[in-house]
């Protein structure tokens, strides 16, 4: 699970230099293109949502009320409508996750912007604003946001907290990164039906960086090939065809603005995946 990957050249975010207005702006322009970028994918995936096979089928039951058991047992295409609402249930479930976690990525962006807005000017600032923060309660508030979906699943949250410091950290851009990473878990477990789901949280002091918290989330899902590993934070367009999320990116930038790093690793195809992310403890006493 040690294993780290090659993050591929990403651009700076989030700090502001010393060239001031022409800085802010360049920093502005960048977020409204993510912006632009994060709703043209809401907007496809909301177009994938099929509604109207919903009222199909429901309009063939109803032309059948008076006989429904002997239209689903008997009549050939009244037979295949079990079957195609399972396979409808699981890409709305499918569609509805990855929209969420889009949203979640078009709200970091909104928040990047009204920070430049309102705050970006001051050059002595960098970053965003910082609060103090207990990195296990971080975790669990991003799983109780998600408890009704991994119930339903029958997802099985495991918590491995050691005992860490509180820690000084801009809130938003980590809850953005966990809530990412808990649903990137759950979209790999969403199709696994041949072995229980589990999903494990581990907070603990980081092993081989002193000053440093380790953060991860590990899932027993589909898992990644060795092909992909080094893909899973490479940007994604709008509209593109592919099976990696696209704030999985984001994440690697926030982690990154966080002064961190976020890496992953799987032995492969249906063994799971565990994504690390590895946070400076910055305390108190050493903002003065």
């Amino acid at each position: 699970m040690g294993t780290t990957t090659a993050f591929p050249k990403e651009a700076e975010m989030g700090v502001v230099s010393s060239k001031g207005g022409e800085s802010v702006f360049h920093k502005m322009r960048n977020v409204l293109n993510s912006v632009h970028v994060s709703a043209g994918l809401i907007n496809h995936r909301l177009r994938e949502f099929h509604l109207e096979d919903v009222g199909r089928v429901a309009d063939m039951l109803e032309a059948h009320d008076d006989n429904v058991g002997w239209y689903l047992t008997q009549d050939p295409k009244g037979k295949k409508i079990p079957h195609f609402l399972g396979q409808l249930s699981q890409e709305l479930r499918h569609t509805h996750l990855n929209t969420l976690t889009e949203l979640s990525t078009l709200n970091f962006y909104l928040e990047q912007l009204e920070y430049l807005l309102t705050a970006g000017q001051t050059p002595e600032r960098v970053g965003g604003f910082k609060d103090t923060i207990h990195f296990a309660t971080i975790m669990d508030e991003a799983v109780v946001s998600h408890q009704g979906e991994l119930d339903r699943m029958g997802i099985v949250v495991v918590r491995d907290y050691d005992l860490v410091g509180e820690g000084l950290a801009e809130v938003a851009k980590l809850r953005l990164i966990v809530v990412n990473l808990i649903r990137n878990a759950m979209n790999a477990m969403q199709d696994q039906t041949e072995q229980s789901l589990q999903l494990v949280l581990h907070v603990l002091p980081c092993p081989d960086r002193d000053g440093f918290v380790r953060l991860q989330v590990e899932d027993s899902g589909c898992g990644i090939s060795s092909d992909r590993l080094t893909r899973v934070f490479s940007p994604q367009r709008a509209g593109s065809e592919s099976d990696l999320l696209p704030n999985l990116h984001t994440s690697a930038l926030a982690a990154k603005d966080l002064g961190g790093s976020l890496r992953v690793w799987s032995d492969g195809p249906n063994q799971g995946a565990i994504f690390t992310l590895d946070l400076p403890v910055i305390h108190m006493e050493e903002t003065r």
